[in-house]
């Protein structure tokens, strides 16, 4: 609506009505300002106020193109028990929810509902607000787009670099990731054009953008974020490199490796430099040793000259490629058999799980499993699951608890899995512990819904409370998992 009329009157306020006499014409309310009786100053005060309510309340009729309409949806539609589900499960923000959207792929969501699946989907994290506008299709999606409230909701227009180039720091964000995800080298092509104008809080969480889609095509960058002003850039910019064994980062690493180690009489011998070089320092080589490395024992301590070299092993094994510590022909096996200083021991085994991690190797993640019970879900996660199911197989059952293997291997187990990490519960596990309540929850979401029974029974054959809350608990879970992909069929 034209403002021209309170502009000219403001101009005249300024002038003064001894100079100029105001021009109601170009108002919306010329016809009442005109009829106003008083003193000039009283009438362009009147008409003023006149004409600044009708613009503030007042419209005029205006035509709006309308909008395209949705395309069509031509997946089954969701059973009307399973909609009413998805709808309760929302309500108390079941942590199933997840789980439920997996199983609802390839089914839409019913017209009458859509509006309420948007108004809810806020509550939800990321992940499964991206799976639930699946499932509302475009009719959801073309909903979201109408409603300011909702357009988060939709995938951001990476064709439009106006959000890239102008948005706010979260807009921003969310554009890059969505560009990441269909083009991974032209993201890493986009954020190297306009490094050097980024704060450094930009660098360091668009840099950390990177991890998804990770290839050669972000060595550049990384390398120059390696040598970042900010030590936060410099640490995301490390821990990215150390994902891209056969990068220049790779290759520098392998170098000192060979330069650092040798093989003699059946033992790895390290030789670590006093002082490192500024291409080493910029790699990485000279950070302190994370806490969590750090030994538990109160009873066992390092001279300065050891603790130097524990923090430097680590990270050298942490950044260098696997296949470094391995000559022509070695197997993995070999390697790993090699004695090791004693001080040196535990850093050079974390930090072989953690390149592990970083890696996906899932060859060392077998060997190292295998050999070693302490390995958590870090190498246990990249190890094939038939590796994982033999080793959770020869497991006895009063062992300690090992959660995080059994955390591991995904849903659903094999019935003698569930079934032993029953008997280990039985056995081996104190129920108030943490590993109990841990084992006890993995059991509920990921054991065959056919063992459903014995959960029953076994809450009915303990005289521990905790115990038969606990099973009598995670068998509920497994009957309502089982129920909502019964729905779902």
């Amino acid at each position: 609506m034209s403002t021209d009329g309170l502009e000219s009157l403001t101009s005249a306020a300024l002038l003064g009505t001894a100079r100029t006499e105001p021009d109601f014409a170009a108002l919306h309310t010329h016809a009442t300002a005109g009829a106003i009786d008083g003193t000039a100053e009283h009438r362009l005060l009147g008409a003023a106020a006149l004409e600044r309510a009708f613009v503030a309340a007042g419209s005029a009729p205006a035509t709006c193109a309308l909008p395209e309409p949705a395309a069509d949806d031509d997946r089954p539609l969701l059973p009307p028990a399973a909609a009413e589900r998805l709808r309760a499960l929302l309500t108390v923000r079941s942590d199933l929810i997840g789980e439920w959207l997996d199983a609802a792929q390839g089914f839409r969501a019913p017209h009458g509902i859509v509006v309420d699946l948007l108004e809810r989907a806020s509550a939800l994290d990321e992940d499964q607000r991206d799976k639930l506008v699946v499932l509302l299709g475009p009719r959801g999606r073309w909903l979201a787009q109408q409603n300011p409230h909702w357009s988060d909701l939709v995938a951001p227009d990476t064709g439009d670099p106006s959000v890239w180039q102008h948005g706010s720091a979260a807009t921003r964000r969310r554009w890059f990731r969505a560009l990441r995800a269909q083009d991974p080298a032209a993201a890493t092509e986009l954020l190297t054009a306009s490094w050097k104008t980024e704060a450094a809080s930009g660098r360091q969480t668009l840099l950390g953008e990177l991890a998804t889609g990770s290839g050669v095509y972000d060595e550049d960058l990384l390398e120059t974020a390696l040598g970042d002003r900010s030590r936060k850039v410099r640490e995301v910019a490390l821990d990215l490199s150390r994902r891209l064994p056969d990068s220049s980062f790779g290759r520098r690493m392998t170098r000192r490796v060979q330069d650092w180690t040798r093989v003699q009489d059946g033992a790895l011998e390290f030789t670590i430099p006093d002082v490192l070089d500024a291409d080493a320092v910029r790699d990485g080589l000279d950070d302190p040793l994370p806490r969590a490395v750090e030994p538990a024992r109160a009873d066992r301590t390092y001279t300065d000259e050891e603790t130097r070299d524990r923090a430097r092993v680590w990270a050298l094994a942490t950044s260098a490629p696997l296949s470094a510590w391995l000559t022509p022909g070695t197997p993995i096996g070999d390697a790993l058999d090699l004695e090791v200083s004693e001080h040196l021991r535990d850093v050079l085994r974390h930090a072989r799980a953690t390149a592990v991690d970083h890696q996906r190797d899932s060859a060392w993640a077998s060997e190292l499993l295998q050999r070693d019970d302490r390995t958590g879900s870090r190498v246990a996660g990249h190890a094939p699951p038939d590796v994982l199911v033999e080793h959770l197989r020869r497991m006895s059952a009063r062992q300690p608890l090992l959660v995080d293997h059994f955390a591991a291997l995904p849903a659903p187990w094999p019935a003698d899995i569930a079934q032993k990490a029953l008997t280990v519960l039985y056995t081996a596990a104190a129920p108030n512990s943490h590993s109990f309540r841990a084992l006890t929850d993995l059991l509920a979401r990921r054991a065959p819904f056919e063992l459903v029974d014995l959960f029953d029974d076994a809450a009915t054959r303990t005289d521990d409370l905790v115990r038969l809350n606990r099973f009598a608990t995670a068998a509920d879970i497994l009957k309502l998992r089982r129920t909502l992909h019964e729905e779902l069929s």
